[in-house]
Parts: C-alpha cells; structure tokens; sequence
C-alpha cells in the first residue's frame, strides 16, 4: 500500500501548470482563390524571381519562368500530378507537385540565393 500512494505522489508532483510551454507561433496561411477554368488540360503561370529561373516539369526543361508568365499563356501541365521545379545557379531549387486538372494556376516563386552554384 505504501509503494502505491508513493507513485501516486510522484506523479502528482511531476505536473506544473506554473511554467506552460509556449509554442512558436505559425505564420498565416493566405488565402486561396478559387482557380479559373481553362478550356483543355491544366496551365501553370509563374511570376519568379528571378525571371530567368529555370522551369523544369518532370525532370525535363521547360524554358525560363519569364516564357511562363500568362501573358499570351503558361506552361501546359496536362490533368495528372506533375513535379515543378524553379532552379538558377547560386540560388536554392524550389519544387512542389502540382495537379492543375482543367483550371489555370498562378505560384509566385521567389528563389533563396545560396551562396554557391548549382
């Protein structure tokens, strides 16, 4: 019975509600507005910096993002899931999977300069 109420007690005294943990606070998410349709398969406009990133689209190159910006079009990337990848030498690649189904998608990428080459 002793051994009992003692772990009871050690338990009791290993709860504090002195000291809270405080968790680091999450930046906001930003809204998303609906896409718009586009006749056909999915397209990819991008607004990067810098303008002259490269666009690959499953491993394969695709152009510059300035050759993607809307204006007459964007990149078609068909209905099924694609890998995006926005890279320039002495920056930091950035990448996301897309499935862009029959609506027009706008990203706005900003590349991170690295420090060395790629």
């Amino acid at each position: 019975m002793t051994r009992a109420l003692v772990s009871v007690v050690a338990l009791l005294g290993c709860s504090t509600t002195a000291n809270p943990v405080r968790l680091p606070e999450l930046p906001a998410v930003p809204q998303v507005r609906a896409p718009a349709r586009v006749s056909g398969a999915g397209e990819l406009v991008l607004k990067c910096t810098p303008a002259d990133a490269e666009v690959a689209l499953d491993g394969v190159s695709q152009g510059v993002c300035s050759d993607f910006g809307g204006e007459p079009h964007g990149l078609k990337v068909g209905r099924a899931p694609r890998h995006v990848v926005v890279k320039k030498s002495g920056f930091t690649p950035w990448e996301t999977w897309l499935a862009a189904d029959e609506t027009r998608v706008v990203m706005t990428v900003t590349l991170t300069p690295n420090g060395g080459s790629r």
